[in-house]
């Protein structure tokens, strides 16, 4: 029988979730050393249904998000860290017995511990026995973040790196209210083929879009670990999803894109409908 936390440790855990450490760098924790929650397993609700494994080293940091099949298009993914617990890259990879990869992530850190950049590599080789990970493949693009002094995510500059034309920058700014909900999310989008000396006065105008998600009063799943809070770029206190079922402690077990969405990140994977399943570390 699966042991169930006590109200006290319940509402240590609420209270974890409202308080700024939550955007801190490791695993929510109640008392010292014990875990309260954190994801084990996550569901595809796709036309293509898939489950998702979720496994953790002994510091609580997740390693892998393993599919039932490992396939095109549903590697296994694969997390590593420096010895400082940072996470360093993030790789899509095959089990074919060949260290082959889909997509892959390397990130560069500040002297905080922030990640400031990465750069993503498709289809290529890989090495995680080496420090750094080697990652053979070129580069298709990059985005450079910024911080508050919150730890939260403000600003992302994704610039594609790809020979083919146009190339674009997609900047997009969060903005957050005293909720610790990012109440506006700007995206600016740019064709930044050719440098200002060779179009003006002809260079491409930006194309902004705004959306004003809509929050619930129940905790976000992403504030049980800073890596999911990066990974999916969600950093809030609440849920914006239209959630379908909650378990008895508010987080959410059936979630779906709020409209007009049709699609989600969880836990860097895009799906129309999602379950996660949670568990309780004493």
């Amino acid at each position: 029988m699966k042991q169930r936390p006590s109200a006290l440790l319940y509402c240590a855990f609420v209270a974890l979730l409202v308080l700024p450490a939550c955007l801190k760098h490791g695993p929510i924790t109640g008392p010292p050393g014990q875990y309260l929650f954190r994801i084990s397993q996550i569901n595809d609700r796709s036309a293509y249904p898939d489950s998702f494994k979720v496994y953790y080293n002994r510091k609580g940091y997740p390693t892998k998000l393993l599919p039932s099949v490992v396939s095109t298009g549903k590697p296994m993914w694969l997390f590593r860290y420096d010895d400082h617990q940072r996470l360093i890259a993030r790789i899509g990879a095959y089990d074919t017995g060949i260290p082959s990869f889909e997509m892959a992530y390397r990130y560069v850190h500040d002297p905080k511990g922030n990640i400031i950049r990465d750069s993503v590599y498709v289809f290529g080789r890989y090495d995680t026995t080496v420090n750094p990970v080697r990652i053979d493949a070129k580069a298709i693009r990059t985005t450079a973040y910024s911080y508050d002094n919150r730890d939260r995510i403000i600003r992302t500059v994704t610039t594609n790196l790809t020979p083919e034309f146009p190339h674009y920058r997609t900047t997009t700014n969060y903005y957050y209210n005293n909720d610790g909900n990012a109440w506006k999310i700007e995206n600016i989008y740019l064709d930044v083929s050719l440098p200002d000396s060779l179009c003006v006065p002809h260079c491409p105008r930006p194309d902004t879009s705004v959306t004003y998600p809509v929050y619930g009063n129940k905790p976000d799943y992403h504030n049980l670990h800073p890596v999911w809070q990066f990974i999916d770029r969600n950093y809030n206190k609440n849920n914006a999803y239209k959630i379908i079922s909650s378990d008895p402690y508010g987080l959410p077990r059936e979630i779906a894109p709020a409209p007009p969405l049709e699609y989600m990140e969880v836990l860097g994977i895009f799906m129309p409908r999602a379950g996660l399943q949670y568990e309780y570390r004493p």
